[in-house]
């Protein structure tokens, strides 16, 4: 396989793994509240290739998905339950989530 189909063979894949339903997981349903799985995706690849006699190719990469948060929706509220410390830039956006929800509503019923 030559490198250019290796790298886009690569790419498709990791395409079909970074999907929004991996960031986004499915809603679970327990006892009257539904708990919306949050997940950081990191992916990390490489190629390589030398054109010659035996005209080698090669590839690797890592992917790595790790549950952040939790969105709990009970009736009308929604709360973000953090599982990491750190506040990045995401987490902050995530602890925004329920005020944009509030002023939503407010606009509506106005």
């Amino acid at each position: 396989m030559n490198l250019d189909t290796m790298a886009s063979v690569l790419l498709d894949k990791l395409k079909g793994i970074a999907q929004t339903d991996t960031v986004v997981g499915a809603p679970i349903q327990a006892e009257g509240v539904t708990l919306i799985p949050v997940s950081r995706v990191s992916i990390g690849f490489g190629l390589g290739g030398a054109s010659g006699k035996g005209e080698l190719a090669g590839s690797g990469g890592g992917l790595t998905v790790e549950p952040i948060a939790f969105l709990v929706v009970q009736g009308e509220d929604v709360k973000i339950v953090s599982l990491t410390r750190d506040k990045d830039i995401f987490g902050k956006a995530l602890d925004l989530v329920p005020e944009v929800l509030s002023l939503l509503k407010k606009d509506k019923s106005v």
